[in-house]
């Protein structure tokens, strides 16, 4: 997946950071065939590492809307107590 192609929204409240990527359904499709929130934890896992970002990902959900082709992906980043994350890849 080309990371150049998604576009990144952060969000801070009251500490708690949540991020939200975009992509297009064919930028998605060219390494996944469906649609599923431990291929949504996947790729914000590869993403963070991409930024050089230590954070850790929980809760990923995944949407796909069909009227615009786009895929979005959401998840809570914590930062909080947070050794520098050692990412394992399956």
């Amino acid at each position: 997946m080309d990371f150049n192609n998604v576009i990144e929204r952060r969000f801070v409240d009251k500490g708690n950071h949540r991020l939200v990527l975009e992509m297009s359904a064919n930028e998605y499709k060219q390494d996944y065939d469906e649609f599923n929130d431990d291929y949504a934890m996947n790729i914000l896992e590869s993403y963070l590492q991409f930024r050089g970002d230590d954070g850790r990902v929980e809760d990923a959900k995944i949407e796909y809307d069909p009227k615009v082709d786009i895929v979005k992906i959401y998840a809570k980043v914590n930062y909080l107590d947070n050794d520098h994350t050692g990412y394992v890849f399956k």
